[in-house]
């Protein structure tokens, strides 16, 4: 168990710096970024009880906050995010999901269809940007608006984490 927190913590202080340092700086069209931290939610171990995944990406969103100075907008997003994984699984994965946390994400990756993939990155990555964005806009009047940067910007994240997270496989054991 012990090897399990160390890999998170490694992932959570690398995706840190890479999104606070590289990719907040990365503007498409002057306001698409891609988040490719959300791979720290997507891969992150079922192994380790919801409490813990909730305190761990409180603590993720909060320091994101602190390097991108967004006033909480990341820490919003990623605990709904984090919140919502775990019904994103099971409805995805259905009978295949692992509850006890005994298959690693690599087995999810390999053993299911691509649609459960996309649908699983998909799901997770709108969900963040929908709330991000929403609580950047904090108001249904610009509601095309927050549409229009969710949709382009999760297009841009679904590249960046889909190449992240299949990198991130062929380097595991």
């Amino acid at each position: 168990m012990a090897s399990i927190y160390f890999i998170v913590l490694k992932r959570f202080i690398l995706f840190i710096l890479l999104q606070g340092l590289l990719f907040n700086s990365f503007d498409l069209f002057g306001s698409f970024d891609p988040h490719i931290a959300l791979v720290f939610i997507l891969t992150f171990p079922i192994k380790i009880n919801k409490i813990n995944f909730m305190i761990i990406s409180f603590c993720f969103g909060l320091c994101l906050d602190l390097f991108s100075n967004s006033l909480g907008l990341n820490t919003a997003a990623y605990l709904t995010a984090a919140f919502s994984r775990s019904y994103i699984l099971s409805f995805i994965f259905g009978s295949f999901f692992d509850p006890l946390g005994l298959k690693l994400i690599k087995n999810y990756i390999s053993e299911s269809s691509f649609s459960q993939k996309l649908l699983y990155l998909l799901s997770i990555i709108l969900v963040h940007h929908f709330v991000l964005f929403f609580l950047e806009a904090f108001s249904f009047k610009f509601i095309t608006l927050i549409i229009y940067k969710t949709l382009a910007s999760s297009l841009l994240t679904l590249i960046f984490c889909t190449t992240i997270i299949y990198i991130m496989i062929k380097n595991e054991k």
